[in-house]
């Protein structure tokens, strides 16, 4: 499950107009762009701590951070493993069911992991003008 997405892929549609600046993008989104998504995870599972409680114990762990392998972008899934303990049931702890109320547990992370991520991406775009 990866409902949530930090999208940065218009930082490399900027430098693409700036000559030989967008392989230096593409290292230094790297870094920001893994930087973040693991920050995310870190978050989401200290948010999952504090509500699934003892019926979701394993459920935190299920929470990973992974590279996505592609030719011409940086991209990095962050949010329930469902192979692993607990990670099938990440829907009804992010959105709720007819029994329980939604967590909004990678909401959260992600609405304080953002600015930071945003941030640093705005400082690569402006290094490169």
């Amino acid at each position: 499950m990866a409902d949530i997405e930090l999208d940065g892929s218009g930082l490399l549609d900027i430098v693409k107009a700036l000559d030989g600046a967008e392989r230096q993008a593409a290292n230094r989104a790297y870094e920001v762009v893994e930087k973040h998504a693991k920050e995310l995870r870190n978050e989401w599972r200290d948010n999952a701590r504090d509500t699934a409680r003892r019926h979701g114990r394993h459920y935190p762990k299920a929470i990973t951070a992974e590279q996505i392998p592609a030719k011409d972008a940086v991209e990095w899934e962050v949010g329930p493993e469902e192979m692993r303990e607990q990670g099938g049931m990440g829907r009804g702890f992010e959105y709720g069911g007819p029994r329980q109320p939604p967590h909004l547990d990678g909401a959260r992370a992600t609405v304080k992991v953002e600015p930071g991520f945003i941030a640093a991406l705005d400082e690569i775009a402006r290094d490169l003008l």
